[in-house]
């Protein structure tokens, strides 16, 4: 600094000067202290007027001054408000001030001895200055730097974090995904292994069904053999008939005398054993044994008539022959007795012999007269019954009696007991296992019944049975599953009324495939229930009053107390609407052979007889429930006309004859008749029917 060189010969508590004058930058450098503007007030005599300063600018203080007018001054810049800075001479209080106009080069201001101090306050100042500046610049730089610090801290601090952060969402990603893909691996596994539980499943299932294929083979080879075994017992049986029937008509004599009967039966069997042979020289199946079978029943019952009367004609024949013999010797003892008196009484009288062949006595006849109290009068039956279902009842029930004993004949034998008692056990459990839990279920008691009258096979206890070692139990078969079909009425469906269509299902299955069964079937309702012919009972002459109650249906106990009427009334109601549910049933497959046509018929023929208290009216109130829509889907408008005809003209019948206490069927039948009137004969169908698709359940 110029300051610095003008005071560089300076001592301790004096002050050298340097004579030269300052410099241009001298002054163009200083600062004026902050003393001056204290001495410097704004008295007049201090203030620097524009006069002043006028008068230094044209140049009143001189050029040429000596070296010694600048002892005592120093040289300021002073900055006022101007734009440009104006150089003034400071000098003693003594002399005058003047102002030195800016055009000059130099101002010299006189000031007083004392300056020197002021000039090293100056100096000191700046230096503090200085010092305080730097300690300020110092201290700037060293709060920028711990601020920058700080801020890259904070910035490097932020990184981490932010570095930390993504690192820590990386690995939780990656754990993420490694879960995920530990999950996936699991899955997979998972469906791998039930994969191949299903593979293991599935091959089992395929080898249980190989196996069970099989044993269907081996069960199908082993039934095929038996219907072969069968059928060539049945041809042999038929061959072995054949010639005992060719034995009789060889051994009979007189040959003129042989029926005709003989030698169309004999024609007969050996037609049907070259039918026969043809079907057993082939695989045969279950309908050509039946048939068969069949057959052979044909032939037996064409035999054993043949033999009766065979048995019979030649008995007859017999007896004409010992008879002639015995006329023929007592003809001879005759004649010898008539020559001997005639040769003592010398020929006078002349004997005549007895015309030949004239019998003494009538012959008597071996079936006897019917009794005329054994039937109710023709009078009695038109009341009761229809002429046309009495006479189809009748021969039922003939029927029945030949089937009773037959089988009695049949099982006479102490080793076909055990053969009773198996045909007994395979015929009750299919038929007590009759339920509507699906229509496979049905279909397996109907195959079981359906196998067993074919002649195969069927499951007993563990064990296998069949009736190919006896086919005469075939009809005893039959006999029996309609007795078992007929009891379930009055026993299950009495308690349970729709069950009975389950039943019904399964018996018109069998009818579909066996139509005689109808026949034993109708015989053991009837027999039951004459109400399903429809047949009211009358009361003959000598006929007892428990004998009388037995035919209409009562049961009597042990102490020989006849059934109450309510229960009565539900067992009649039991067996009446499994006849019915066998009308509306529907088979597997085909048609019911036994339809509604027949609930038709009944209702006319009961409508034409002389109806019953009670019992009537609830055989019709439940055999319109039970076919009533079918008879409206058959019939329709004739139907309707038949309720009204009911409604009309038979109901009132049945309230005459009502019973005192018999309220509730009269009130139950005209409740239907009304309701079903009033829907046109649109009747809904029986809770509990099965339709034709519940076979595929």
């Amino acid at each position: 600094m110029e300051i610095s060189k003008a005071l560089k010969n300076t001592s301790k508590g004096s002050l050298t000067y340097d004579r030269r004058p300052p410099s241009k930058e001298f002054f163009e450098h200083c600062s004026p202290p902050p003393t001056i503007s204290k001495r410097f007030d704004n008295s007049p005599n201090n203030r620097l007027t524009d006069h002043a300063l006028h008068k230094h600018r044209k140049g009143s203080i001189p050029d040429s001054a000596s070296e010694s007018s600048y002892d005592n001054v120093v040289q300021l810049t002073i900055k006022t408000d101007c734009s440009s800075p104006r150089t003034v001479e400071i000098v003693s209080p003594t002399s005058p001030i003047e102002i030195v106009s800016p055009t000059l080069k130099k101002t010299i201001i006189p000031v007083s001895p004392e300056y020197t101090k002021s000039i090293l306050a100056v100096k000191e100042y700046e230096h503090s200055l200085d010092k305080a500046i730097k300690v300020k610049v110092y201290n700037k730089q060293q709060r920028f730097t711990e601020h920058t610090k700080k801020l890259q801290n904070e910035a490097e601090n932020k990184l981490s974090v932010l570095q930390r952060n993504q690192q820590n969402k990386a690995e939780e990603q990656q754990q993420e995904t490694e879960l995920q893909f530990m999950q996936q691996t699991i899955e997979l596994q998972e469906k791998q292994r039930k994969l191949k539980e299903d593979h293991r499943e599935h091959a089992q299932m395929l080898q249980k069904k190989h196996e069970k294929l099989k044993e269907e083979i081996k069960r199908k080879e082993k039934e095929r053999q038996e219907r072969i075994q069968i059928a060539q017992t049945i041809r042999n049986d038929i061959a072995t008939l054949l010639e005992r029937l060719k034995t009789m008509y060889e051994q009979f004599t007189p040959k003129d005398r042989l029926p005709e009967s003989l030698k169309k039966a004999l024609n007969l069997v050996n037609n049907k054993l070259a039918e026969v042979s043809q079907m057993a020289s082939r695989d045969v199946d279950t309908n050509e044994v039946v048939k068969m079978t069949e057959i052979l029943k044909l032939c037996l019952n064409a035999y054993e008539y043949m033999r009766k009367e065979y048995d019979e004609l030649t008995k007859k024949i017999k007896e004409e022959q010992a008879k002639e013999e015995a006329e023929k010797k007592a003809r001879a003892e005759i004649e010898a007795k008539a020559r001997a008196e005639a040769a003592a009484a010398a020929a006078k009288v002349t004997v005549v012999p007895p015309t030949p062949g004239v019998p003494s006595t009538p012959l008597a006849t071996s079936t006897p007269a019917p009794s005329s109290t054994s039937r109710p009068t023709a009078e009695a039956v038109l009341r009761c019954v229809d002429e046309n279902a009495f006479t189809q009842y009748t021969n039922l029930q003939v029927l029945i009696k030949k089937a009773e004993e037959e089988s009695k004949t049949l099982f006479n034998n102490p080793q076909m007991k055990k053969m009773k008692f198996d045909i007994q056990k395979s015929i009750n459990t299919p038929i007590n296992n009759i339920s509507p839990v699906s229509g496979d279920h049905l279909n397996d008691q109907l195959t079981r019944l359906l196998t067993l009258l074919a002649g195969g096979t069927v499951d007993l206890s563990g064990r296998r049975f069949s009736l190919s070692g006896c086919p005469q139990a075939l009809p005893f078969c039959k006999y029996l599953i309609a007795k078992m079909i007929v009891k379930k009425g009055e026993e299950q469906v009495s308690a349970l009324h729709s069950s009975a269509f389950a039943i019904a299902a399964v018996t018109v299955g069998l009818l579909a495939e066996h139509p005689d069964i109808l026949f034993m079937l109708l015989g053991h309702f009837h027999q039951l229930c004459p109400y399903t012919v429809p047949y009211h009972i009358s009361k003959t002459d000598g006929q007892s009053r428990e004998d009388f109650y037995k035919a209409l249906g009562y049961k009597y106990d042990s102490e020989g107390n006849a059934e109450k009427q309510d229960q009565f009334l539900k067992r009649m109601s039991g067996l009446m609407r499994l006849y019915a549910s066998v009308m509306v049933a529907h088979p597997p497959r085909g048609p019911n052979p036994y339809g509604t046509e027949h609930a038709w018929e009944w209702l006319s023929m009961v409508m034409n007889i002389e109806p019953l208290p009670d019992i009537t009216a609830t055989m019709t109130f439940d055999l319109l429930e039970v076919t009533g829509h079918a008879l409206y889907r058959d019939y329709r408008k004739q139907f309707v006309k038949l309720l009204h005809v009911l409604a009309k003209e038979f109901f009132p019948k049945l309230k005459r004859m009502a019973s005192p206490s018999g309220g509730g069927p009269i009130s139950r039948l005209e409740d239907f008749l009304q309701n079903s009137l009033r829907k046109n004969g649109n009747i809904r169908p029986p809770e509990g029917l099965l339709n034709q698709h519940f076979w595929m359940t």
